[in-house]
């Protein structure tokens, strides 16, 4: 093939596939599809597009409901049991839900609760929850010792609860991917002023492990919880890993509610 030849069916092919697409452009413009909306926004074509359906209207009947049961859940309130950083008048109150073996949270302590605990909990803004929703049994036996030594320091309450939780998030990486895990953890607890007596006796109370598992079951069968860590902030919920500037904002929001 010569190169006039070769040029010629250049060209042809060319006008081939001008003349396809202008075929596509006037079908589409008949029958009203895909261009007709190239000069709209995602919102103004929503309703259009995707009318309300039995799956849409069932989820959005679903997440109404768990919202309004979340709402009206003793749960999002202060208990008996319950160790309170913060001033009892702040307006708002932040619950935490997490796993003392999830690294997600222990990036949250190690990034985010200081800055939170200097701008809203000292400030008297807001009052702070740690509650154990252990994911496993090395995140239990943590959740036990930390408990016990909060029984143990009642006089320096709740300060020596939340140190305590603290060491065990900054430590995180040295026991709660170690198959001696246990060990690991009474040489922090060694650190942290217990006794190997007192913490073999402290992890080995089943009277203990029960009331833990008790409120976390309770916790993921009323609150519908799903991942750690959960932060409840008044009734709202952001669940999973969250930056300090989201939470800040979701924490704003709910004091300029509760200041109207």
């Amino acid at each position: 093939m010569n190169k006039k030849s070769k040029k010629l069916t250049v060209i042809s092919v060319a006008i081939l596939l001008l003349i396809g697409f202008a075929a596509l452009v006037v079908h589409n413009y008949k029958t009203k599809t895909s261009f007709k909306y190239n000069s709209k926004s995602a919102a103004e074509i929503k309703p259009e597009q995707h009318p309300q359906d039995a799956v849409s209207a069932a989820v959005n009947a679903d997440a109404a409901s768990l919202a309004e049961a979340r709402k009206n859940s003793n749960l999002l309130k202060i208990l008996p049991t319950d160790f309170v950083l913060g001033d009892k008048k702040a307006s708002v109150l932040i619950i935490e839900y997490a796993s003392l073996s999830c690294p997600h949270c222990a990036s949250f302590t190690r990034e985010s609760f200081e800055k939170l605990k200097s701008e809203y909990i000292d400030s008297g803004k807001a009052q702070f929850i740690f509650r154990d929703f252990p994911l496993n049994q090395a995140a239990l036996t943590a959740a036990m010792f930390a408990m016990c030594q909060a029984h143990d320091n009642k006089a320096e309450l709740p300060e020596k609860y939340f140190f305590t939780l603290k060491a065990l998030f900054k430590t995180q990486d040295s026991w709660a991917f170690d198959e001696k895990y246990t060990e690991k953890l009474e040489a922090i607890a060694k650190l942290d002023g217990m006794s190997s007596e007192r913490f073999k006796k402290c992890i080995n109370d089943k009277e203990l492990q029960d009331k833990i598992l008790a409120a976390r079951m309770d916790a993921a069968k009323t609150l519908q919880l799903k991942s750690t860590p959960s932060f409840f902030i008044n009734d709202e919920v952001s669940e999973g890993y969250v930056d300090y500037l989201t939470l800040k904002k979701l924490i704003d929001k709910k004091l300029a509610e509760t200041a109207k």
